[in-house]
Parts: structure tokens; C-alpha cells; sequence
């Protein structure tokens, strides 16, 4: 196999919550390179020599972390070093492809580069509404690819699937920032909704996932007000769909386990910080909890309940 510092090309721009990105690894042609970050929100992405270690580091599981350091170590992959939240090296493993380094840099990786940022990664699929966006979350396996393929397939903008970005926006308000274009759905939801298998990139890293192209936004680099979260979870004892709008600490109880890596926040130091938007998301925006059966015999009424509330409920 051809050494992947061979395959090096020029630096290419591209853009992903809100950041200017100059990566010598070819990236996903979804992010779509642009020009329009603010100065002063560049991010470089190279390959490198990075230490096997870092001085003076606490250490965790596959991480360590000093000062505005934060060392992971992907065996079989690479080490990636994150800087600052302005800066990741690469030193790939012998025998990697650039398809894992790819996926683990914008995953897990490029999280803790937002973490360092400020920038708050949520595991969650955002749809665009009439005056901004609504994100849903839950737990793994409960169906925010799903739903939001099938939102696309009645018209919907899909902005993100997996993880959008929130920032508190320059008015006070919160907004969100698209993410990768595609969504990854398990095969039977592929073909529950209809797609062509043979036509679908499978994900990288063994997943058996497929990875579904979206049309990109109107405004792909513009982020924006965050209308709405809610978290999908299965109704008990075939109750019908159910939709509430939760309160209080319990709003906070839910929206805090699905930021995207929080564990990564919390060696960091950044979990106040985190804490402090998941507060304001509880005092300013609506969180709801939408119950509702699962299979796909359920699908077309739990999207009809569901876009009668983004209408008229919120």
C-alpha cells in the first residue's frame, strides 16, 4: 500500500460549525469549502510528528490532557494531537486508511476540539422550522436518523444528523450550526424508507451503517435560533404517540447526557461551561418529550403527530 504521507495533497478549506478548516486530509466533500468564517475561527488540520506521550499529563482512557493539550491515541489509527482549539496533528498509525483517520477526526476528535472551543457538540439530528431549527435527541438506537430521513422525505431541511453545534449567539439567543451533510441509517431503516442500497456509500470503521446524502441547506454557513429539543423515547404498553414539554431541572437531566463526548468536556475542564448553555437552553428554549411507537408500522402516524407539532404545538 502506497505510505499515506505520499497521498499528502495541499491544504483544502472547508467549514463545520462555524469554523474555517485548512486540513491536509481530504475531508468529506459534505462540509463543501467555503470562505465565510469570521477571522480569528481558523482551525488547522495536519499530519505530523506527535508524542507518544504528554508531560506533566493527566491521564485517562485513551486521553491525556495538559494545559490546552489533549492527547488521544486511536490504536491502529493515529494519535491525534488537539491544540487550543485551533490546531490537531496527525501521525498515522503503519497501516491506516485514510477513511479511519477521516471518521475518528470528525467524530470523537473534532468534538474535543469544539469542547476546547466553547463550541458545544450535541448528539442529535437538527431540522430546519420556519423561523430556525428544532434538534431531536435520545438515546442510541431511538431513531433520530430515522426520523429525520423521513422528515427529508416530506420536504423537511435536514441541517445535521448525529451531532449539530451550539453557541451562544451574539444577540443572546442560542444557535446551532449545521453539520455533516448525510444522514446514517442501519439497513433495515434504509429499507423501510425506500433507498437503493446498492447506491448508498457503507460508513467506514465496520459500521453497518449507510450513509444518505441530504440537499444542502439554502443558507449552508449560516447558523441558526434554536426553536426546540426533543427527546425521542418508546411509549409504554402501545400507548399512542405523546408529546410534553418538561421544565426545570428535568429539562437540564435531559439535554446533559447527550452533548457529544462530555466525558472528553469534563477532563478538559470544560463541563461548566457546558452546564451553563444546558441552564440557558432550560430557561429560554422548549424541551419536549415525544413517546411514541416504535417500528416502522408506527413511522408515517409518529411523523404526522410530530410535524402537527412543530406547526402548531410549539
Amino acid at each position: 500500500m502506497e505510505p499515506l504521507r505520499s497521498q499528502i495533497a495541499d491544504k483544502t478549506e472547508y467549514s463545520l460549525a462555524g469554523l474555517r478548516i485548512h486540513s491536509e486530509l481530504p475531508l468529506p466533500v459534505v462540509l463543501r469549502p467555503q470562505s465565510k468564517a469570521p477571522l480569528g475561527e481558523e482551525i488547522d488540520i495536519e499530519y505530523g510528528s506527535v508524542p507518544e506521550h504528554l508531560t506533566s499529563a493527566r491521564i485517562f482512557p485513551e486521553t491525556e490532557v495538559c494545559g490546552d493539550e489533549l492527547l488521544l491515541t486511536i490504536p491502529n489509527v493515529a494519535r491525534f494531537l488537539v491544540k487550543g482549539g485551533r490546531q490537531i496533528s496527525i501521525e498515522a498509525a503503519p497501516l491506516a486508511t485514510e477513511g479511519d483517520i477521516s471518521a475518528w477526526l470528525l467524530g470523537t476528535v473534532f468534538g474535543a476540539l469544539c469542547h476546547q472551543r466553547g463550541i458545544m457538540p450535541l448528539h442529535g439530528s437538527a431540522v430546519d422550522v420556519a423561523d430556525g431549527c428544532v434538534v431531536f435527541v435520545g438515546a442510541s438506537g431511538a431513531g433520530k436518523s430515522t426520523l429525520a430521513a423521513a422528515l427529508s422525505a416530506r420536504g423537511h431541511q435536514v441541517i445535521s444528523d448525529d451531532v449539530c453545534f451550539l453557541r451562544r449567539s451574539g444577540k443572546g439567543g442560542i444557535s446551532v450550526w449545521p453539520g455533516i451533510g448525510r444522514i446514517r441509517l442501519w439497513p433495515d431503516a434504509l429499507e423501510a424508507l425506500g433507498f437503493d442500497k446498492a447506491s448508498i456509500e457503507r460508513e467506514l470503521r465496520g459500521y453497518n451503517k449507510f450513509l444518505v446524502p441530504i440537499a444542502a441547506p439554502a443558507d449552508p454557513f449560516v447558523p441558526r435560533p434554536l426553536r426546540g429539543i426533543y427527546q425521542l423515547e418508546a411509549s409504554e404498553n402501545f400507548e399512542p404517540h405523546s408529546i410534553h414539554r418538561l421544565s426545570g431541572a428535568a429539562t437540564i437531566e435531559l439535554v446533559l447526557p447527550n452533548v457529544y463526548r462530555l466525558t472528553l468536556a469534563e477532563h478538559i475542564g470544560a463541563k461548566p461551561a457546558i452546564f451553563a448553555l444546558c441552564t440557558a437552553i432550560a430557561n429560554e428554549v422548549p424541551v419536549y418529550r415525544f413517546r411514541r411507537q416504535v417500528g416502522f408500522d408506527f413511522l408515517k402516524s409518529a411523523i404526522d403527530r410530530l410535524e402537527s407539532h412543530l406547526l402548531d404545538g410549539r
